[in-house]
């Protein structure tokens, strides 16, 4: 057994089922792997889930797991680098939270012929979506002489194997007026340009009907988690952004959870500095404007 925050998990997705919280994170270029736990603190090395297959669409760059439990499986969403040199999240299917996962299909989720990572399962009622970043390098606005991410999203069949319909936005990143007014100035072969990022979607439906979406960038050279509320509770918006960041630490790449108690929980990665990452775990609690932190468990 390991402590928690002795263990180096960047992006960590927490699931908790029959007793054990399961734990994903990504290493080396083509797996994924989980951890176990009883009780958030402990946690014991499990086993791999996921392996990119030979034959895959994909080549490297395992990032961003999430296991979603939805229609009585369990289904991977992970982002990976493309042969054809464009990232894209795939799903893959297994009948528990430690696999093995299988791809539901040999290509990614999000569309094709674009840069597209982080992709997260959002179902409302029994329509499933997929909330994703569409990202660098793809989205050079040249009147702003800067990349501007976006978080889209699109209706997805019943399988979770195909897009149905047209994506959607939700919104820009520099819609967000923390992120417009403090640029992040990238160094990158000896040039200098203006990013503002779109990491990290994940939705999570308040009591009181509202969606809450949070999402990373990085503050001119600290990653932070920050959210906007679609008040009507559709997925469309028109979506708030709030005036500070929910966590201001250098970390990011946020999700949500319920405990075994029922109580709600917050996951994510800090700081952001190689190899130094650690999972982090907050109590939460409703308020007006969404969601705050209580402490850190």
């Amino acid at each position: 057994m390991t402590e928690r925050l002795h263990l180096r998990v960047r992006d960590p997705f927490i699931v908790a089922f029959q007793g054990y919280y399961y734990m994903y994170g990504t290493r080396e270029e083509r797996t994924v792997f989980c951890y176990r736990s009883r009780d958030l603190e402990h946690w014991e090395e499990h086993c791999d889930v996921f392996t990119i297959p030979d034959d895959s669409w994909a080549s490297r760059d395992v990032w961003a797991s999430e296991v979603h439990f939805y229609n009585s499986r369990f289904y991977l969403f992970v982002s990976l680098l493309g042969k054809n040199g464009l990232r894209g999240t795939q799903v893959a299917v297994a009948d528990r939270p430690d696999g093995c996962f299988v791809p539901v299909r040999n290509r990614p989720l999000t569309p094709l012929g674009q840069s597209c990572i982080d992709g997260t399962l959002f179902v409302d009622g029994d329509t499933p979506y997929i909330v994703y970043s569409h990202d660098w390098p793809d989205n050079y606005v040249k009147e702003k002489d800067a990349y501007v991410g976006e978080i889209r999203g699109a209706q997805v069949s019943a399988d979770l194997s195909e897009i149905v319909g047209k994506p959607f936005l939700l919104f820009a990143s520099d819609e967000a007026p923390i992120s417009r007014d403090t640029p992040h100035r990238v160094s990158k072969d000896g040039k200098g340009f203006v990013r503002y990022g779109s990491d990290a979607p994940f939705v999570q439906r308040l009591s009181d009907g509202r969606l809450l979406l949070t999402w990373s960038p990085y503050l001119q050279d600290r990653y932070v988690v920050l959210y906007a509320i679609s008040e009507n509770g559709s997925i469309r918006g028109p979506w708030r952004h709030g005036d500070l960041p929910l966590f201001d630490g250098n970390g990011g790449h946020a999700m949500f959870f319920r405990d075994f108690n029922g109580a709600l929980r917050m996951c994510l990665h800090a700081p952001e500095r190689s190899p130094m990452e650690r999972a982090h775990v907050f109590c939460m609690r409703e308020c007006p404007e969404g969601l705050s932190i209580l402490s850190e468990i």
